[in-house]
Order: C-alpha cells, then structure tokens, then sequence
C-alpha cells in the first residue's frame, strides 16, 4: 500500500510540474465572450443618453493642446508626419470655433482659424495669406492639409448622436481581440434608397467610454475616423486626453493631447471674430483652380 501511496504521489507530482510555466507548449488569449463578467451592459437608450448628456453638459470648450499633422502621400507610399504645434481651441456650441497655433520654440503664431459653422477664414502669417472657404467640405486640394476644415475638428471634438425626428440609431455588439464593444450605428435618411449609414460610436465595454467614432459620407464612405484615449475629468466631466483624426479621403491626420482643458467658461462673440489683416494676399478655396 505504501509503494500503491508513493506511486500516486509521483504521478500528481510529475503532473503539476508538467504544468509549470517550463512546459507550456502554447497560451492563447481566452475570446472576449469568455470575459463577459468583466464587460459592463448597457442598452442602447443609456448609450444614447451618455452622448446626450456629453452632448448637454458641454456648451462651451477651452482647451491647450499640442497638434501633430500628418499627410498620407500615395504615390510615394508614405506618411509624412510634421512637428509638434501648440495650439489653443476654442469652441461654443453649436459651430463657433477659433484655434490659433504656435510655433515650437520660439512661440510666434503659426496660424490663426476662425469659423461660424458655414465660412472659416485662416490667418498665415509666414505666408502673408488669409484663406477663406466652407467650414465643412469644399474642393479637394493636392495640398492635403488645405483639406483641413473646422467642421472635421468639431465633429471628432464634440460628438453627435442622432438628430432627433431624422436619424436612426442601431446597436452591434463587437469584439476585437479581447476587447468588447458597444457600436451605436446612426444611421440618415438617403431618399429611395431608404437609410444609409451616417456615424458609429464604439464604446468600450469596461468602463462604457466612447474609444472610436467614425463618420460616412452617402456612399458609405469613411471619411473620418477619431479615436479616444487617456480619459481624466475636467470641470467635472470625463473627457480624452490623447484623441487623433484620420481623414483618409482628405489624406492628412491630425493627432491632439490636451494639456489643459476647461468647460462653459463665458465666450464672447469677439472671441471668434478674424478679420483679414491689411496688405494679406486673400484666397478662396471655394473659387481657385486645384
């Protein structure tokens, strides 16, 4: 009996070690479905209510944040990404927007852009130019970042949910690798060809954050894509602190990390008011040959 006890012993022995970390042959990453417990739930009537109360809770927006451009040039295959800027946002709800940019270093102004929601005017002063155009989308340009309109940083910066008695919203689970997601599909009316996709928001299971946002134009399109990061309070409200914006068919990038940031502080209406400096060379996008 006592061979029968030794023999048992070693076997379970031999067993365990087997198992130890010197004998694993393979380890694979167990599917999202299997972390379920650890996702929280949500329907999709709360996640519209999350953007609506992002939605309600921001009217105004004053942000540091230093910008990082990048230009995607396919006939030499690469993507060029350009030095840091430092730059100042400020937004009031619904389409007011300034920004103004610093050079590194030295500090002088890079640019200056200001924007009512349906005309923009730029500020260049290396060039000696001021460039107007239609906030949201104009004419492409070989130069990608003349691409660049106010209406793509305020769509990333401010997110939309469905506009009430037009748009539609649906909702996907999704898992990428070990993660799991809300996707809100908002879906527009496009005539006789019924809905069409307009906008998805992914939000993050774990902590219910919005990580993604794409944006479709009526051909299904992407014509944005903005990620969220690093979310920390501000005022009070949660908010990204690493946020990046690809503009594939616009083929340039733009990636923000916020410094500083703060909420409904007053905003005048001279705060976005730009006027076109005497002696500047004045530019229309809407009306030059590109």
């Amino acid at each position: 009996m006592r061979r029968g006890w030794v023999g048992r012993w070693f076997a379970a022995a031999l067993f365990l070690s087997l198992l130890s970390g010197c004998a694993v042959r393979q380890r694979e990453r167990l599917p999202a479905a299997a972390l379920a417990s650890a996702w929280q739930k949500a329907t999709l009537a709360e996640l519209l209510d999350k953007i609506r109360a992002q939605q309600d809770a921001i009217r105004t927006f004053q942000a540091t944040v230093e910008i990082e451009p990048s230009v995607t040039s396919l006939q030499r295959g690469e993507i060029v990404h350009y030095r840091d800027v430092r730059a100042f946002i400020l937004i009031r709800r619904p389409a007011l927007l300034r920004m103004i940019g610093q050079y590194p270093v030295a500090r002088t102004t890079a640019f200056d852009m200001a924007s009512d929601g349906e005309r923009f005017g730029l500020y260049i002063p290396s060039r000696n130019r001021f460039i107007i155009g239609n906030s949201r989308e104009g004419r492409r340009s070989d130069s990608a970042l003349e691409n660049l309109r106010p209406q793509h940083i305020l769509d990333a910066l401010l997110w939309q949910g469905p506009e009430p008695g037009r748009e539609q919203a649906v909702l996907e689970v999704s898992a990428e690798g070990p993660t799991s997601y809300y996707i809100v599909h908002v879906l527009r009316p496009a005539g006789e060809r019924g809905f069409v996709l307009a906008r998805n928001l992914w939000f993050e299971r774990r902590k219910l954050t919005l990580e993604r946002l794409q944006i479709f134009d009526d051909d299904g399109e992407e014509v944005s894509d903005a990620r969220y990061v690093d979310y920390a309070e501000f005022s009070g409200i949660p908010y990204a602190q690493k946020i990046t914006i690809d503009r594939p068919q616009d083929q340039y990038g733009l990636a923000l990390t916020v410094s500083k940031l703060e909420f409904n502080l007053p905003l005048e209406d001279d705060k976005f008011r730009l006027e076109q400096p005497p002696g500047t060379e004045l530019r229309n996008l809407e009306e030059r040959s590109l």
